[in-house]
């Protein structure tokens, strides 16, 4: 439990001062963008649990295994896992990362982008396995690849049916309608349980 708090704070107090200055070197008279960094903390908790699911190996790992890469443990053929659930799940971890990348960036509104980001996160995954005794497979490369683009469509789905997501900012100072606080609420438990 304690190294899971020290994880997560690694990774959110960086970003908390990240933010701080940024919003420090901005206009005063800027709002602030309270929901975007609310997404952005979803995100960093979504990207800390892929980590922990995929069980990635660290630097540490390195030294604990006579060789540092075996061959009978990378799988290069694809559609050679067993089991169709191996590939369902593959998609589903990577859903929220085409949902929420576009939810938070604007320049990243592009399944063009998002294929390539969910490639190169799956693909660092696989590589980082290399080292712990986890199975670098292509089928994994694939289906986490094809999970971002589902997930970009489906944020593109959200955005038509609900078309009072536009991303706003909101400021802390100023009162908020109550339907602003219900869409809210329904988009982050709807995204928690994509998450989990």
């Amino acid at each position: 439990m304690s190294s899971t708090i020290y994880a997560l704070l690694c990774i959110i107090v960086p970003c908390s001062l990240y933010q701080l200055i940024i919003c420090k070197r901005q206009n005063k008279k800027q709002e602030n963008k309270a929901i975007h960094f609310v997404w952005v903390y979803i995100f960093l908790l979504y990207i800390y649990l892929t980590f922990s699911v995929a069980g990635i190996g660290s630097i540490w790992d390195i030294g604990h295994y006579d060789t540092i890469i075996r061959l009978e443990e990378i799988n290069l053929l694809p559609f050679q896992s067993e089991g169709i659930m191996t590939y369902v799940l593959n998609i589903i971890m990577f859903l929220p990362l085409g949902f929420l990348i576009p939810l938070i960036w604007k320049r990243y509104r592009n399944p063009l982008k998002i294929f390539m980001i969910g490639f190169g996160f799956s693909l660092s995954i696989e590589l980082c396995q290399l080292f712990n005794r986890r199975n670098t497979d292509i089928d994994d490369l694939m289906m986490n690849t094809l999970g971002a683009v589902i997930g970009y469509f489906i944020w593109k789905l959200t955005k038509r049916l609900f078309k009072n997501i536009n991303h706003k900012s909101i400021s802390l100072s100023k009162p908020v309608r109550s339907h602003h606080h219900l869409l809210i609420l329904r988009c982050t438990v709807h995204s928690g349980h994509l998450i989990l």
